[in-house]
């Protein structure tokens, strides 16, 4: 059975164009790989350990900390820029490696280890139990734009310490930083939310104790 002619003339038409459709798809391949990768950053603020108050007993407590909540825009991955006007932006070839609440727990949790004054500090994925519980409130976590210069690095957590058992508060405190990047070059500011970060956790795990350590 012969071919259709309509056939062998796709055929004739196609296979002398199959180069130039190559060097097509490469020349496409080649613009998007023009575009930045997008960078992962962490943060590995660990403020120096807070010395025990004269005559502070070590505490048998343990503490529970939850994943904080987040103002709006500050739940994500991205690094949060706030700019003139109030406007939420986002830097474009940057991001956190993981979401802003989850690494702002670990640290949390980090600091209050080294603190030494709970037994025991864990997360809330943790299936021990603990005598009591850490809320946090992540309200500030944004590069500000407010001159021409380089960014401040914005830090604010609220925490809440209370019991496990009837969820009743004991105490709550705001720990605040701000520190203006050296440049605005992406390297100078994570260092910045570092210095800033490192700041705030030092003030949390200067307040966060159970209640007998006072």
């Amino acid at each position: 059975m012969k071919p259709c002619k309509a056939c062998a003339l796709s055929r004739g038409v196609l296979w002398p164009c199959l180069p130039a459709l190559i060097a097509l798809a490469g020349c496409v391949s080649g613009l998007n790989s023009k575009i930045p990768a997008q960078q992962s950053y962490v943060l590995q603020a660990a403020p120096a350990p807070t010395p025990a108050a004269a005559g502070e007993r070590p505490s048998s407590a343990s503490v529970q900390v939850l994943r904080p909540s987040a103002a709006p825009g500050l739940e994500r991955e991205g690094i949060a820029v706030l700019r003139a006007g109030r406007r939420l932006d986002f830097y474009t070839a940057a991001r956190w490696a993981a979401r802003a609440p989850e690494m702002l727990q670990a640290l949390v949790i980090d600091s209050l280890r080294t603190a030494g004054r709970f037994s025991a500090v864990e997360s809330d994925a943790e299936p021990f139990a603990a005598q009591y519980v850490l809320g946090l409130e992540l309200q500030h976590f944004e590069a500000v734009y407010d001159t021409a210069g380089p960014p401040i690095i914005r830090v604010a957590l609220v925490g809440t310490l209370g019991r496990s058992s009837d969820r009743i508060a004991i105490a709550s405190f705001t720990a605040h930083s701000e520190v203006r990047a050296d440049a605005d070059r992406m390297q100078a500011v994570i260092a910045a939310f570092d210095q800033a970060t490192g700041q705030a956790l030092a003030q949390l795990a200067a307040n966060v104790a159970p209640p007998t350590a006072h």
